[in-house]
């Protein structure tokens, strides 16, 4: 058969169908090219807005632009005969299906989790509302990737009904309470149908299950599933169930605003669940003989599981356990122990206390353990017994307060602060406060942290050696494992993502950063950035304006906006924001005058407002302060190149270089377009 410019046998290449439309595997006879080609069935009698709802789902899915969503090549209606969508023809299967076949893991369920939400959150950014969300409507590819289908198409009324096996199917078993209703839909709509579908996917069983319409409509305005997942599925993460119930909240204002937001919360729910690593534990563990009744053979499994607990916690090497009462003169870091054993045939009952000699209330917990096994009672007692001493002291009961740690995180924000001034001495000066902080406290996470980002820095400034990227990753590793949430490792990785090539694990590490800590302002300005690199400048515009509120003084940002307003063609808008961080930056520049980082982008600021003689005097003030700096020449380059001085900008190209700044990472700056397609240019870029 043949369709326009299409060819397909209707019985052997019918992919699917329903009750509008049918879809086919077609070759495109003009392209050589094999299509999903979907056809509208005559609608006229039934719904007389099919063709347009039809029109609509084809502008709708084509105008996304998103991996994860169906790319449309084409719309046409045929005179006298049908309208059509060619797509691309997609091979895989759809999650009804898989979920029909068997149970899928929990990292499955999270990586398929983490796809649809960004697919999801491109809709969201356009503007628009998926509103039919269902298994059937995400297929899971053969590749491993994830497409969301079918925007917009219409559906007979009565397309959710009872079928076979007396189970409804189709829209209304995901709907929200306000589809329900009939109420006006926002994105939150789709964020309730996003949880009752992933609810489905996660524990192969409805969240409002009924065997007719009114009944689940009534499951649904109840706004409570029937079970909760924990009560389906052994073993529920419980953070999982808590984003799945979110999700489903009956008020649309306590769930997640848009996808965007579920997904970054998705995020950080993946690092909780994919990075388990035991947190290192420190301090000094005093163990007193555990207390028991006035009988031997207690007293020989008594002192014997002590000497056990004892070995095992002395495997971390940052604590000292000490089988004795404790030193009242000890504080702040110094714990202790006291056990009471109880032992009667093969059951063994331990009363805990673990409490910190700097004060403060203890940690109590009754442990049981049973086998008639003398042994592997003793055994899983000692297991009790570490657990309980892990959990208290990386609850945060070790270590708060203390005088050495606080020490070590000022010092730390310190050696950040003058990192950001923007030098390579500047950041040696960091790195030496860094390690200062370390001496201080070597399990402070903050500092690994930073340490990774100023490793980042590093192979900018030192010639692209890759070894500071891998220590980068090493040191946020290491933060990581000393605290899960520390949002300023994940802003480092994001760094060191990003400088590697890997942009798209940039952009998830820095999302993740700024949901674990949204004052986290570098995570914004890194996010900022990197949008900008790839043209989604009205994403990139919000987080480039949090970085300002949070860190005004940092005046490349006010300059990265203002590149994002003039693309947008805001342009009074970007002339106004340009005159605001020049303000803010004369301002911060006489109380912080070695401040390179705010110099040069007040200059480049100025050249963009055409004061060419303040911007090339910023420039020559930068280099009386850093004469030598790589960083510095390399940003009075791209002053020069905006002040229309190509000499002067390759001059100070070449000394950056020769500085040991690595060019090649920032030679697709747009600044520097004036110099493109000169021999002398490309020959650095070489």
């Amino acid at each position: 058969m043949k369709l326009a410019h299409f060819e397909f046998d209707p019985k052997r290449d019918l992919l699917g169908e329903g009750p509008l439309s049918e879809v086919y595997r077609a070759r495109d006879t003009r392209l050589d090219r094999v299509v999903a080609l979907k056809i509208l069935r005559p609608q006229v009698e039934i719904d007389p807005q099919a063709d347009q709802r039809f029109l609509n789902e084809a502008r709708h899915t084509a105008a996304q632009g998103h991996p994860g969503i169906t790319t449309v090549y084409e719309y046409a209606q045929i005179p006298d005969g049908p309208s059509y969508i060619a797509m691309e023809f997609l091979e895989g299967r759809t999650l009804d299906k898989i979920i029909g076949e068997r149970s899928l893991t929990y990292d499955e369920c999270l990586r398929i989790a983490l796809a649809l939400t960004d697919a999801l959150a491109g809709v969201h950014n356009h503007e628009m509302i998926h509103r039919d969300l269902k298994p059937a409507n995400v297929m899971l590819l053969n590749d491993g990737g994830l497409k969301l289908l079918d925007f917009g198409i219409a559906r007979v009324k009565n397309e959710a009904s009872i079928t076979q096996h007396g189970m409804l199917v189709g829209t209304v078993l995901y709907m929200s309470p306000e589809q329900v209703r009939g109420e006006e839909l926002d994105a939150r709509s789709d964020i309730f149908s996003l949880g009752a579908l992933l609810y489905h996917l996660t524990t192969g069983e409805l969240p409002y299950p009924g065997t007719s319409f009114p009944q689940v409509c009534m499951a649904i305005l109840d706004g409570e599933p029937r079970r909760k997942p924990s009560e389906i599925r052994q073993g529920f993460p419980p953070a999982l169930e808590h984003f799945l119930l979110q999700c489903m909240e009956r008020d649309r204002n306590d769930r997640f605003a848009n996808a965007s937001k579920a997904h970054d919360a998705l995020l950080v729910l993946q690092h909780q669940l994919t990075n388990r690593v035991p947190l290192g534990l420190r301090g000094t563990l005093f163990l007193p003989p555990f207390a028991c009744p006035q009988d031997d053979a207690c007293t020989v499994i008594a002192g014997a599981l002590r000497k056990d607990a004892a070995a095992e916690l002395a495997r971390n090497k940052g604590l000292q356990v000490v089988l004795e009462e404790p030193d009242p003169s000890m504080g702040a870091g110094a714990f202790v122990l006291r056990a009471a054993l109880r032992v009667r045939g093969g059951e063994g009952h331990l009363d805990l206390e673990l409490r910190s000699l700097a004060g403060g209330d203890p940690l109590k917990e009754t442990f049981e353990a049973q086998d008639d096994d003398e042994w592997a009672l003793q055994e899983a007692l000692a297991r009790g017994v570490v657990r309980f001493v892990r959990r208290g002291l990386t609850s945060g009961m070790a270590g708060e307060g203390s005088d050495q740690g606080e020490q070590a995180i000022q010092i730390t924000h310190k050696a950040r602060r003058i990192i950001h001034k923007g030098t390579s001495k500047h950041l040696l000066i960091g790195v030496s406060l860094l390690r200062q902080a370390l001496e201080v406290d070597r399990y402070c996470a903050l500092t690994h942290a930073i340490l990774a980002e100023a490793k980042v820095r590093k192979f900018l400034y030192w010639e692209g050696d890759p070894s500071f990227l891998e220590e980068a990753r090493e040191h946020a590793a290491r933060s990581l494992t000393l605290d899960a949430n520390c949002a300023e490792a994940h802003t480092a990785l994001g760094f060191a993502y990003h400088l590697s090539g890997h942009s798209e694990d940039a952009r998830r590490e820095y999302r993740l950063a700024i949901r674990l800590n949204p004052g986290e302002w570098f995570a914004h300005r890194l996010l900022g950035t990197a949008l900008v690199r790839e043209g989604n400048l009205l994403n990139a515009e919000p987080a480039l304006r949090q970085a300002i509120r949070l860190r005004p003084q940092y005046i490349a940002c006010y300059d990265h906006l203002y590149n994002v307003l003039r693309n947008l063609d805001r342009r009074e808008e970007a002339t106004a924001l340009a005159e605001q961080g020049l303000q803010a930056a004369r301002m911060y520049l006489k109380d912080v005058p070695d401040d390179l980082e705010a110099r040069l982008h007040l200059g480049h600021l100025a050249a963009r407002l055409g004061d060419k003689e303040g911007a090339l005097l910023a420039a020559k003030q930068s280099l009386q302060l850093a004469p030598k700096d790589g960083y510095t020449h390399f940003h009075v380059a791209t002053i020069r190149a905006i002040c229309g001085d190509a000499d002067g900008a390759l001059d100070a190209l070449r000394t950056a270089q020769d500085r040991g700044y690595y060019l090649k990472s920032e030679l697709g700056n747009s600044d520097l377009d004036l110099l493109r397609g000169r021999e002398a240019f490309e020959a650095l870029a070489s």
